[in-house]
């Protein structure tokens, strides 16, 4: 969320957590733009067995992103146009960007439109990362 906060002016401080990416999504926030950051982990198998266990996991960052419309036209236009905006500029703030040693560097994954609703525009743009869980096995 840091990251999303200094390199993107647009969302400084209209970033925040949910409970879950279902009560992202039903939101309205107090603000245009703004955004709601969940990440969901999932281990691969055990690569070694042993003294010493290791497993690669893959992190999915869910970036939900919210634009009103301030021309209130029902087609969605502007909040197209300044949704096409935030999400170059998250994906310049995120791509490549790692969040620390231990991980690999973002990537983009996938992106889509989750609904248009009162002048709202909800997207969710979806990066991928990873690291590694290493350790001592107790016998």
């Amino acid at each position: 969320m840091t990251r999303v906060r200094d390199k993107v002016a647009a969302l400084r401080n209209a970033v925040g957590n949910a409970a879950d990416l279902r009560t992202a999504l039903q939101s309205k926030p107090r603000t245009s733009p703004a955004a709601y950051l969940q990440a969901e982990e999932r281990g691969g198998p055990v690569k070694y067995s042993g003294p010493v266990t290791v497993q690669d996991v893959s992190v999915s960052l869910q970036l939900v992103l919210f634009f009103r419309s301030a021309k209130g036209e029902g087609d969605g236009a502007g909040a197209r146009e300044g949704m096409d905006v935030l999400i170059a500029a998250t994906r310049a703030a995120l791509v490549g960007w790692s969040p620390g040693d231990a991980f690999q560097a973002l990537y983009f994954q996938a992106g889509r439109d989750e609904y248009f609703d009162c002048g709202w525009l909800v997207s969710q743009q979806i990066y991928q990362t990873g690291y590694r869980i290493q350790h001592q096995v107790q016998p």
